[in-house]
């Protein structure tokens, strides 16, 4: 199979491990990206596949070829493997074209210049082949980088938090030019990104990196966000209101109403997470526990509303999401309920 394949990596720095018996399969034309806090591995996976870092326990291989385990090591210019950094790395005293075609050792002067031209116009960049980095600004820079890492025609390309130090205007252009130009490529490609919403834009998959280095869960976008596994996994996605209960009759009673209990045995001891959006708020009905509007934010394409629960929720705060825009009538009366999509119940100890 064309592209990486991670199978059992373990990885420790002194007696902090990093990894742990950690897997992976990404095939070619496919774009997973790592997702997990500071510290979970995610950058420390990147660069032992890249042979940046020496192989402890576990096996690598790229296109069925072992480039590492723990009797070998293939050195990182001979695995044919592309590089992006998040300070994209351009030699400063060096223009964009002589950046780009910098790695095509092997062809002649003229065949690496139409070889670096392809790549530049593929990235919006062929009228600046003459410029300088220090020229060009950071999502310019970031496209030129792109280049350069594409134009030897790796086997599999690693992107290290890529789009980290663009602004926020400019990153979602960037994500989705970058995106194109990687399935154009074809080539197999891991990124590395602690930014949820950056991991379910840009990845065909995503894997979970936990803080004891084990992945904790690997799917597709819509399988991770609306079926975590894991409460690591469920919280990772932003803020959650969060209950405790206990299974009967198959259900779980929570302020906001039931929830159904799938798989869990009866009297069981549980906590129910439920994201900001699956709270909904309703003015004027008569069903749904009532609450108080403490704060509304405006974050442009929609509001988070901060709430308390006024009967029998001992003063407990939640936090809505409202995709519309909301001015809340203090007079009127404003209940909350569930939508049971958005809430995941996982046992307790």
């Amino acid at each position: 199979m064309k592209g990486l394949h991670v199978i059992g990596v373990s990885h420790a720095f002194g007696d902090n491990k990093v990894l742990d018996n950690a897997s992976l399969l990404i095939p070619a034309g496919e774009v997973v990206c790592l997702l997990g806090p500071s510290g979970s591995g995610k950058t420390t996976l990147l660069r032992l596949a890249a042979g940046l870092e020496r192989l402890q326990k576990g096996q690598i291989l790229i296109d069925d070829v072992v480039v590492a385990d723990q009797t070998m090591q293939v050195a990182p210019e001979h695995r044919g493997v592309g590089l992006m950094f998040q300070d994209y790395a351009l030699f400063p005293h060096l223009n964009v074209i002589d950046n780009v075609t910098f790695g095509l050792l092997g062809h002649d002067n003229a065949e690496a210049h139409r070889r670096g031209m392809k790549m530049l116009d593929q990235v919006g960049m062929s009228q600046s082949a003459s410029k300088y980095p220090h020229m060009l600004s950071g999502g310019q820079q970031q496209r030129v980088a792109l280049a350069r890492a594409l134009a030897p025609e790796p086997k599999l390309l690693l992107l290290d938090e890529p789009f980290s130090g663009l602004d926020t205007n400019l990153r979602g252009q960037i994500r989705e030019d970058t995106l194109n130009v990687l399935k154009q490529s074809g080539v197999a490609t891991v990124m590395v990104t602690h930014d949820p919403e950056e991991a379910m834009f840009m990845a065909d998959r995503i894997k979970i990196l936990g803080e004891n280095g084990q992945i904790l869960q690997s799917g597709r976008p819509h399988e991770i966000y609306y079926h975590p596994q894991h409460e690591f996994v469920a919280k990772l996605f932003g803020l959650m209101n969060r209950f405790e209960g206990v299974v009967a009759d198959g259900c779980v009673d929570t302020p906001l109403g039931k929830v159904f209990a799938r798989g869990l045995d009866e009297g069981r001891k549980v906590e129910v997470l439920v994201r900001p959006e699956g709270v909904i708020l309703q003015s004027d009905r008569q069903t749904g526990a009532p609450v108080e509007v403490i704060s509304t934010h405006l974050l442009g394409h929609d509001n988070i509303v901060r709430v308390s629960l006024t009967n029998g929720g001992n003063g407990k705060e939640l936090y809505v999401r409202v995709h519309h825009s909301f001015e809340p009538e203090l007079s009127k009366r404003i209940t909350a309920g569930i939508d049971p999509e958005y809430a995941f119940i996982f046992a307790l100890v």
